[in-house]
């Protein structure tokens, strides 16, 4: 809802008495964490089971989950709450749906661009900006890189790293923007594997997914093409070699000559608040 269209009435119908219009961005206030022990709702309950069983079963992407039939069977839950649960895990990428006869869900990804996705709900309600955004994305990237660095496994860092070091990555921007945002974000997935620790992988790699989805939906990151691959290579070669603090001072370098570089292309969308495109 824009704010043109925001009604003027209090919650009760009664109308806003006149000076108690809050700041625009200001958000709504952000819990303390009442909620934690709520209890869940059966189709929260029944998406945790499907999780779980997923992983019980050792099922990979793509892998067919049972039926309808069966799932209403085994997890004794009304058709109802089984597919509002359903909906809940596909929304999060967890399954995927195939519509039509001989369809039925399959087993999705772990995708942090789908975490960052539903974050971006929570930031733009509570009045989160974009320079908070920004902030966040440069601390959390950082901190991957020393941790990749950190990693005692000299080995596994070195082939890891190796695609960006050997030219196996183009040099040339691909001119489909889909394929392009996949393989520059797929060097900061690999620095974020190397950090050893999946809690930080996905969750901080979440603010970096959620920058560049509002990048490539405002600009052109191509744009920019010679600076990421340079400052790639460079971060590759220190995280190779294990140094831990130019590693992080490099990242967050790094980070900050890209915000600036399209700083310009977000013009006065930097002094709102974080939006879901």
């Amino acid at each position: 809802m824009s704010a043109k269209k925001r009604p003027a009435s209090a919650k009760d119908g009664s109308a806003r008495p006149e000076g108690t219009d809050r700041t625009p961005g200001a958000g709504i206030p952000i819990a303390a964490g009442g909620s934690v022990l709520r209890p869940p709702k059966a189709a929260e309950s029944v998406a945790r089971d499907i999780v779980k069983d997923i992983r019980a079963l050792g099922l990979r992407p793509g892998d067919n989950l049972p039926s309808e039939a069966e799932m209403l069977k085994d997890y004794e839950v009304s058709r109802e709450s089984l597919r509002e649960g359903l909906r809940l895990l596909e929304v999060q990428g967890m399954i995927t749906i195939r519509r039509g006869p001989g369809g039925g869900p399959q087993v999705g990804t772990v995708d942090s661009a789908n975490l960052g996705r539903m974050e971006a709900l929570y930031f733009h309600l509570a009045g989160a900006t974009y320079e908070e955004l920004f902030e966040a994305w440069i601390f959390s990237e950082g901190e991957l890189a020393r941790r990749a660095a950190a990693n005692p496994d000299a080995e596994l860092r070195a082939a890891v790293m190796e695609p960006y070091l050997s030219g196996d990555v183009d040099e040339e921007a691909h001119d489909d923007l889909e394929v392009y945002m996949s393989g520059h974000e797929g060097f900061h997935g690999s620095v974020a594997g190397l950090a050893g620790n999946k809690v930080f992988q996905i969750s901080f790699r979440a603010f970096g997914l959620l920058v560049a989805h509002h990048i490539a939906m405002i600009g052109d990151v191509r744009m920019i093409h010679d600076v990421l691959v340079d400052d790639h290579l460079q971060l590759a070669r220190i995280i190779a070699d294990g140094d831990v603090e130019q590693a992080g001072e490099l990242m967050e370098r790094h980070l900050r000559s890209v915000i600036e570089i399209n700083r310009a292309q977000f013009g006065t969308k930097l002094d709102g608040d974080v939006d879901w495109l």
